[in-house]
Parts: C-alpha cells; sequence; structure tokens
C-alpha cells in the first residue's frame, strides 16, 4: 500500500457540536487518494463515539487519542505527526471543506512540486452560526511568491496583501514543517508564527478559489483570544524575536518598524471594537 501525497491532520478537543459537518466534508470530496488522521485531545464530550463510528466506515479515517489534556498547539502538532504523507492540509473541527478542496491543492501540488514552495493556502468564505455565508472571494488561479515577499505583505506592506493561511487554509510540506520547529506552544496564534517563520526559509503558494467554509462562532480560540487581548501580548512578544532574528534578510525599513512596533496597539483596538 503506497502513502498517499496528501493527508488531512485534524485536531479536535471535544467537537461533537460540528465534528461530523466536518468529516463528512472531508470524506466526501471528489479527490479520494487521501488519509484522514485525527488526534483527539482527551475529549470528554461524544468525540470519541463519533470518530469511532467514522473510522468503522471509512478506513482512510485514522483515530489517535491522548488520555491527558495537551495544549492545542501541541495536539495540531501531535496530528501532523500522525501523517506520513509528503504534504499535510490542515484542518478544524468546526470548518467545511469544498467538494473539489483536496483536488484543487493536489493540483497545486503538481505544480509546485520541485520547487522551494513549502507552504499553499487557499481562499475561503465565512460562515456564521446563524447561517449566513459570505461570498465567495475572486478565483485569481495560482499565485506563487517569494517566502520574504509574502512576510512583507502580510507584516508590513498590506497594501499589495495576498491570502494567508490561517490553520484551517493551510497545506504544508511536512519536512518544511518539521525544519520550521512545529507549532510553538507559547502562543495562541502559533499558526501565523509558524507560518512567518517557515517563509524564512521558503516560498509560499495560494489557491485563491474559496476551498474551506471557516465557522465564525464564540468558542473559537482566536475570539476567545481578542477579547482576553491575549493576541496583544502574542505579537508584543513574538515579532521583537522575529525582527532580531531576520530584520536584516527581509530589509525592515524605519517605516516598516513603525508599522510592527504599532501593531499590537492596533489589535487591542480591534479587539475593543469587536467587544
Amino acid at each position: 500500500m503506497t502513502t498517499p501525497l496528501i493527508a488531512v491532520a485534524l485536531p479536535v478537543r471535544n467537537g461533537a457540536n460540528y465534528l461530523a459537518e466536518a468529516l463528512d466534508s472531508i470524506l466526501a470530496q471528489n479527490f479520494s487518494d487521501f488519509e484522514l488522521h485525527v488526534s483527539d485531545n482527551a475529549s470528554d464530550d461524544e468525540t470519541p463515539q463519533i470518530l469511532a463510528a467514522y473510522a468503522a466506515r471509512d478506513p482512510r479515517v485514522r483515530v489517535s487519542r491522548s488520555e491527558e489534556l495537551i495544549p492545542q498547539a501541541a495536539n495540531v502538532n501531535r496530528a501532523v505527526r500522525l501523517t506520513s504523507s509528503r504534504w499535510v492540509k490542515l484542518f478544524c473541527h468546526d470548518d467545511v471543506m469544498e467538494p473539489n478542496c483536496l483536488a484543487r491543492l493536489v493540483h497545486a501540488i503538481g505544480t509546485v512540486e520541485g520547487s522551494q514552495v513549502a507552504l499553499i493556502g487557499n481562499g475561503e468564505r465565512y460562515l456564521y452560526d446563524n447561517g449566513y455565508l459570505t461570498a465567495a472571494p475572486e478565483d485569481q488561479g495560482l499565485l506563487r511568491l517569494a517566502g520574504r515577499d509574502t512576510i512583507v505583505r502580510k507584516l508590513w506592506d498590506v497594501r499589495r496583501a495576498v491570502p494567508f493561511p490561517a490553520l484551517t487554509t493551510a497545506t504544508v510540506r511536512r519536512d518544511a514543517f518539521e525544519a520550521a520547529g512545529g507549532f510553538d506552544p507559547r502562543y495562541v496564534y502559533f499558526d501565523l508564527f509558524t507560518w512567518l517563520e517557515l517563509l524564512t526559509r521558503y516560498d509560499y503558494a495560494v489557491v485563491t478559489a474559496p476551498l474551506t467554509r471557516n465557522r465564525i462562532h464564540g468558542r473559537q480560540v482566536a475570539m476567545q483570544a481578542r477579547a482576553s487581548l491575549r493576541e496583544l501580548d502574542d505579537f508584543r512578544r513574538f515579532l521583537p524575536e522575529f525582527v532580531a532574528r531576520h530584520g536584516a534578510m527581509l530589509g525592515i525599513t524605519p517605516k516598516a518598524r513603525l508599522r510592527l512596533w504599532l501593531m499590537p496597539a492596533a489589535l487591542g483596538a480591534r479587539a475593543v471594537a469587536g467587544e
């Protein structure tokens, strides 16, 4: 039995509210040659029963359970490391895949294979608990950028920004993920910070078509981080360290440094406005 080119890594902790919908959307892909690895982080709701039922029906579903509760970032690392495929599509238990998601990603991988691209993002739509689904972004095909240019566009040259991956919109080359050290459990925004670190060594591509639906609800870690101003602390700690390591390579100008210095204050203002 050969190892598929791509695997889906799905970390979950007490995900019974949305898990079945996420699993259904993954298993209904019109590309079928993949494995789904689920890392259950000591769930004490109906999550284990749901996972057992799906694993019994479909051999592509592989479930591993941590009996002790571990940090979220550690559980995502665990989910990725359960896979053996060259590429890993990360996904969250409360989101939804469009039926052509993996097919489009595999096509993109075929286009960039052999290059320095090690991270692929995808477009998304936002799905709210009241059923409202945002409009689809324009499909501009596959965009490719040097890692340095991607970082610049994300952090300070935002007028030229391109879609940057969160967790559920990221597909990563597994060896590059390991080389970047995996996700850092010190941060709530471990995904963003790891992608920035990874892109100091590798390049980026994005399938601009909306391949996933990001569900917006009150129990999301990002929502809770904004309400508590945790994201403010994250950026205050991470950005100076990142600039110290890579500022020379990125060619950070005084204007860019000012923007980075002001970024935590802007995040704090956003959190207050959101509340």
